[in-house]
Protein backbone atom coordinates (compact mmCIF):
# COMPACT_ATOMS: atom_id res chain seq x y z
CA UNK A 1 0.00 0.00 0.00
CA UNK A 2 1.26 3.37 -0.75
CA UNK A 3 1.63 5.74 2.08
CA UNK A 4 -0.44 8.81 1.32
CA UNK A 5 1.30 11.93 2.48
CA UNK A 6 -1.06 14.64 3.63
CA UNK A 7 -0.99 17.67 1.41
CA UNK A 8 -0.08 20.74 3.40
CA UNK A 9 -2.83 23.30 3.39
CA UNK A 10 -1.81 26.95 3.12
CA UNK A 11 -3.73 29.54 4.96
CA UNK A 12 -5.69 31.80 2.63
CA UNK A 13 -4.99 35.47 2.93
CA UNK A 14 -8.03 37.73 2.68
CA UNK A 15 -7.94 39.56 -0.58
CA UNK A 16 -9.21 42.70 1.06
CA UNK A 17 -6.15 42.96 3.26
CA UNK A 18 -3.87 42.68 0.22
CA UNK A 19 -5.70 45.21 -1.93
CA UNK A 20 -6.08 47.98 0.60
CA UNK A 21 -2.38 48.87 0.79
CA UNK A 22 -2.08 48.64 -3.01
CA UNK A 23 -5.01 50.92 -3.62
CA UNK A 24 -3.68 53.35 -1.07
CA UNK A 25 -0.27 53.29 -2.68
CA UNK A 26 -1.67 53.89 -6.13
CA UNK A 27 -3.82 56.75 -4.84
CA UNK A 28 -0.84 58.39 -3.16
CA UNK A 29 1.25 57.98 -6.30
CA UNK A 30 -1.42 59.58 -8.50
CA UNK A 31 -1.88 62.45 -6.04
CA UNK A 32 1.82 63.16 -5.94
CA UNK A 33 1.93 63.04 -9.73
CA UNK A 34 -0.91 65.55 -9.97
CA UNK A 35 0.77 67.90 -7.51
CA UNK A 36 4.05 67.66 -9.38
CA UNK A 37 2.32 68.40 -12.68
CA UNK A 38 0.46 71.38 -11.23
CA UNK A 39 3.60 72.85 -9.73
CA UNK A 40 5.65 72.34 -12.87
CA UNK A 41 6.30 75.69 -14.54
CA UNK A 42 5.30 75.95 -18.22
CA UNK A 43 8.11 75.59 -20.68
CA UNK A 44 9.29 78.45 -22.82
CA UNK A 45 7.87 76.90 -25.99
CA UNK A 46 4.76 75.20 -24.68
CA UNK A 47 3.51 77.77 -22.21
CA UNK A 48 0.08 79.33 -22.19
CA UNK A 49 -0.17 81.91 -25.02
CA UNK A 50 -0.70 85.50 -23.94
CA UNK A 51 -3.99 87.21 -24.77
CA UNK A 52 -3.70 89.64 -27.65
CA UNK A 53 -5.58 92.95 -27.35
CA UNK A 54 -6.27 95.00 -30.47
CA UNK A 55 -7.00 98.70 -30.07
CA UNK A 56 -8.49 100.77 -32.89
CA UNK A 57 -7.84 104.52 -32.87
CA UNK A 58 -10.34 106.84 -34.51
CA UNK A 59 -9.19 109.93 -36.36
CA UNK A 60 -12.33 112.08 -36.60
CA UNK A 61 -10.47 114.93 -38.30
CA UNK A 62 -9.09 112.80 -41.16
CA UNK A 63 -10.88 109.44 -41.50
CA UNK A 64 -9.49 107.01 -44.04
CA UNK A 65 -10.65 107.32 -47.63
CA UNK A 66 -12.48 103.97 -47.48
CA UNK A 67 -14.27 105.02 -44.29
CA UNK A 68 -15.26 108.37 -45.78
CA UNK A 69 -16.72 106.61 -48.81
CA UNK A 70 -18.68 104.23 -46.59
CA UNK A 71 -20.00 107.16 -44.55
CA UNK A 72 -21.11 108.87 -47.77
CA UNK A 73 -22.99 105.73 -48.85
CA UNK A 74 -24.71 105.49 -45.46
CA UNK A 75 -25.86 109.12 -45.65
CA UNK A 76 -27.09 108.62 -49.22
CA UNK A 77 -29.60 106.08 -47.89
CA UNK A 78 -31.11 108.82 -45.69
CA UNK A 79 -31.44 111.67 -48.17
CA UNK A 80 -35.14 111.17 -48.88
CA UNK A 81 -37.65 113.28 -46.98
CA UNK A 82 -38.85 111.24 -43.97
CA UNK A 83 -42.35 109.78 -44.03
CA UNK A 84 -43.29 108.84 -40.49
CA UNK A 85 -46.02 106.59 -39.20
CA UNK A 86 -48.64 107.91 -36.78
CA UNK A 87 -46.67 106.88 -33.66
CA UNK A 88 -44.50 109.51 -32.01
CA UNK A 89 -43.35 110.63 -28.58
CA UNK A 90 -42.29 113.96 -27.04
CA UNK A 91 -40.53 114.08 -23.67
CA UNK A 92 -38.53 116.54 -21.62
CA UNK A 93 -36.47 116.39 -18.46
CA UNK A 94 -33.43 117.36 -16.45
CA UNK A 95 -30.52 114.93 -16.08
CA UNK A 96 -27.26 115.16 -14.16
CA UNK A 97 -24.55 113.73 -16.40
CA UNK A 98 -21.83 111.53 -15.00
CA UNK A 99 -18.28 111.99 -16.23
CA UNK A 100 -18.58 108.98 -18.55
CA UNK A 101 -21.92 110.16 -19.95
CA UNK A 102 -20.60 113.67 -20.53
CA UNK A 103 -17.56 112.29 -22.34
CA UNK A 104 -19.78 110.09 -24.53
CA UNK A 105 -21.99 113.07 -25.36
CA UNK A 106 -18.98 115.20 -26.23
CA UNK A 107 -19.62 117.84 -23.57
CA UNK A 108 -17.55 118.97 -20.63
CA UNK A 109 -18.30 117.33 -17.28
CA UNK A 110 -18.98 119.43 -14.20
CA UNK A 111 -21.24 121.87 -16.08
CA UNK A 112 -24.27 121.04 -13.97
CA UNK A 113 -27.52 119.32 -14.94
CA UNK A 114 -28.56 118.90 -18.55
CA UNK A 115 -32.03 120.11 -19.57
CA UNK A 116 -33.35 118.37 -22.63
CA UNK A 117 -36.25 117.91 -25.00
CA UNK A 118 -36.57 114.71 -27.01
CA UNK A 119 -38.79 113.88 -29.98
CA UNK A 120 -39.05 110.36 -31.38
CA UNK A 121 -40.94 109.24 -34.50
CA UNK A 122 -41.59 105.75 -35.82
CA UNK A 123 -41.44 104.68 -39.48
CA UNK A 124 -43.76 102.29 -41.33
CA UNK A 125 -42.76 98.62 -41.29
CA UNK A 126 -41.44 98.57 -44.86
CA UNK A 127 -39.34 101.73 -44.49
CA UNK A 128 -35.53 101.37 -44.42
CA UNK A 129 -35.46 103.15 -41.03
CA UNK A 130 -37.13 101.94 -37.84
CA UNK A 131 -37.21 105.24 -35.91
CA UNK A 132 -35.71 108.73 -35.66
CA UNK A 133 -34.86 110.49 -32.41
CA UNK A 134 -34.06 114.19 -32.08
CA UNK A 135 -32.66 115.65 -28.85
CA UNK A 136 -31.89 119.23 -27.87
CA UNK A 137 -29.88 119.50 -24.66
CA UNK A 138 -28.66 122.49 -22.68
CA UNK A 139 -25.51 122.21 -20.57
CA UNK A 140 -24.31 125.38 -18.91
CA UNK A 141 -23.99 128.19 -21.46
CA UNK A 142 -24.16 125.91 -24.47
CA UNK A 143 -26.72 123.86 -26.32
CA UNK A 144 -26.44 120.88 -28.60
CA UNK A 145 -28.61 119.03 -31.10
CA UNK A 146 -28.40 115.37 -32.01
CA UNK A 147 -30.35 113.33 -34.55
CA UNK A 148 -30.14 109.54 -34.24
CA UNK A 149 -31.44 107.47 -37.15
CA UNK A 150 -31.76 103.72 -36.61
CA UNK A 151 -31.77 101.51 -39.68
CA UNK A 152 -34.08 98.52 -39.80
CA UNK A 153 -31.63 96.30 -41.72
CA UNK A 154 -28.68 96.30 -39.32
CA UNK A 155 -26.36 93.90 -41.15
CA UNK A 156 -24.06 96.79 -42.06
CA UNK A 157 -25.08 100.06 -40.40
CA UNK A 158 -26.83 100.16 -37.02
CA UNK A 159 -27.19 103.90 -36.46
CA UNK A 160 -26.28 107.26 -37.97
CA UNK A 161 -25.81 110.10 -35.47
CA UNK A 162 -25.60 113.74 -36.59
CA UNK A 163 -24.92 116.42 -33.97
CA UNK A 164 -23.98 120.06 -33.54
CA UNK A 165 -23.29 122.48 -30.69
CA UNK A 166 -23.66 126.24 -30.16
CA UNK A 167 -22.68 128.66 -27.43
CA UNK A 168 -25.59 130.74 -26.21
CA UNK A 169 -29.34 130.39 -26.43
CA UNK A 170 -30.90 127.04 -27.29
CA UNK A 171 -33.27 128.86 -29.64
CA UNK A 172 -30.25 129.79 -31.74
CA UNK A 173 -29.51 126.14 -32.48
CA UNK A 174 -33.13 125.46 -33.36
CA UNK A 175 -34.08 128.51 -35.40
CA UNK A 176 -31.03 129.06 -37.59
CA UNK A 177 -30.47 125.47 -38.82
CA UNK A 178 -27.04 125.06 -37.22
CA UNK A 179 -24.78 122.96 -39.47
CA UNK A 180 -23.58 119.62 -38.11
CA UNK A 181 -20.21 119.39 -36.41
CA UNK A 182 -19.99 115.64 -35.85
CA UNK A 183 -21.17 112.60 -37.83
CA UNK A 184 -20.98 109.07 -36.47
CA UNK A 185 -21.84 105.84 -38.28
CA UNK A 186 -22.11 102.81 -36.03
CA UNK A 187 -21.55 99.54 -37.89
CA UNK A 188 -22.41 95.95 -37.11
CA UNK A 189 -19.35 93.98 -36.01
CA UNK A 190 -16.95 96.81 -36.87
CA UNK A 191 -15.64 99.98 -35.28
CA UNK A 192 -17.59 103.19 -35.80
CA UNK A 193 -16.73 105.81 -38.41
CA UNK A 194 -16.52 109.37 -37.09
CA UNK A 195 -16.06 112.68 -38.87
CA UNK A 196 -15.88 115.92 -36.87
CA UNK A 197 -15.13 119.55 -37.60
CA UNK A 198 -11.58 120.38 -36.53
CA UNK A 199 -10.27 123.93 -36.36
CA UNK A 200 -7.13 124.78 -38.29
CA UNK A 201 -7.24 121.62 -40.44
CA UNK A 202 -7.98 121.39 -44.15
CA UNK A 203 -11.14 119.26 -44.42
CA UNK A 204 -12.22 120.36 -47.89
CA UNK A 205 -12.27 116.73 -49.03
CA UNK A 206 -15.06 116.01 -46.54
CA UNK A 207 -17.30 118.96 -47.41
CA UNK A 208 -19.71 116.80 -49.48
CA UNK A 209 -20.23 114.60 -46.40
CA UNK A 210 -20.87 117.59 -44.12
CA UNK A 211 -23.25 119.03 -46.71
CA UNK A 212 -25.18 115.75 -47.01
CA UNK A 213 -25.47 115.47 -43.23
CA UNK A 214 -26.65 119.09 -43.01
CA UNK A 215 -29.37 118.48 -45.60
CA UNK A 216 -30.58 115.43 -43.67
CA UNK A 217 -30.65 117.33 -40.38
CA UNK A 218 -32.59 120.21 -41.95
CA UNK A 219 -35.20 117.86 -43.46
CA UNK A 220 -35.78 116.11 -40.15
CA UNK A 221 -36.02 119.42 -38.27
CA UNK A 222 -38.87 120.39 -40.57
CA UNK A 223 -40.59 116.99 -40.59
CA UNK A 224 -40.47 116.68 -36.78
CA UNK A 225 -41.67 120.24 -36.13
CA UNK A 226 -38.57 121.17 -34.15
CA UNK A 227 -38.99 124.95 -34.43
CA UNK A 228 -42.53 124.75 -33.06
CA UNK A 229 -42.31 122.04 -30.41
CA UNK A 230 -38.88 122.44 -28.81
CA UNK A 231 -39.21 126.09 -27.61
CA UNK A 232 -42.66 125.33 -26.18
CA UNK A 233 -41.27 122.38 -24.22
CA UNK A 234 -38.15 124.22 -23.03
CA UNK A 235 -40.11 126.90 -21.19
CA UNK A 236 -41.77 124.18 -19.10
CA UNK A 237 -38.46 122.98 -17.71
CA UNK A 238 -37.28 124.40 -14.36
CA UNK A 239 -34.38 126.83 -14.60
CA UNK A 240 -34.54 127.19 -18.38
CA UNK A 241 -35.19 130.74 -19.58
CA UNK A 242 -36.06 130.79 -23.26
CA UNK A 243 -38.20 133.32 -25.11
CA UNK A 244 -41.35 131.64 -26.38
CA UNK A 245 -41.39 133.37 -29.75
CA UNK A 246 -44.33 133.66 -32.06
CA UNK A 247 -44.94 129.93 -32.51
CA UNK A 248 -44.02 128.58 -29.09
CA UNK A 249 -47.62 128.00 -28.08
CA UNK A 250 -48.34 125.83 -31.11
CA UNK A 251 -48.78 122.13 -30.51
CA UNK A 252 -48.55 119.21 -32.84
CA UNK A 253 -51.97 118.21 -34.19
CA UNK A 254 -53.50 115.28 -32.36
CA UNK A 255 -50.99 115.39 -29.48
CA UNK A 256 -52.14 114.64 -25.94
CA UNK A 257 -50.53 115.88 -22.77
CA UNK A 258 -48.93 113.24 -20.59
CA UNK A 259 -48.78 113.40 -16.83
CA UNK A 260 -45.24 112.02 -16.91
CA UNK A 261 -42.72 114.08 -18.76
CA UNK A 262 -44.09 115.23 -22.09
CA UNK A 263 -46.49 114.59 -24.90
CA UNK A 264 -47.29 111.14 -26.21
CA UNK A 265 -49.45 109.82 -28.98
Amino acid sequence: MHNLQPIPVRKSIPIQKVLRPSVLLIGVTMSLGAVAWAQEPPSASGGTPKTKIQVNFLNPCHPAAADAEEMGRALARLKERPRFSSDFEISRGVTTLTEAEARAAGVSSGRGPSSWVRIRHEFPEKAPLSDAQYTLSIEGAGAGESLALHLRDSREVLQVLISDAVTGSASLAVQVNTPPERIRVERFGKSSIVLARCAGIDQSAYEPIFQAAGDILEKYRAAMGIKLIVPAELVRLPGVKESKGEDSGAKEPGAKKSKASGTHH
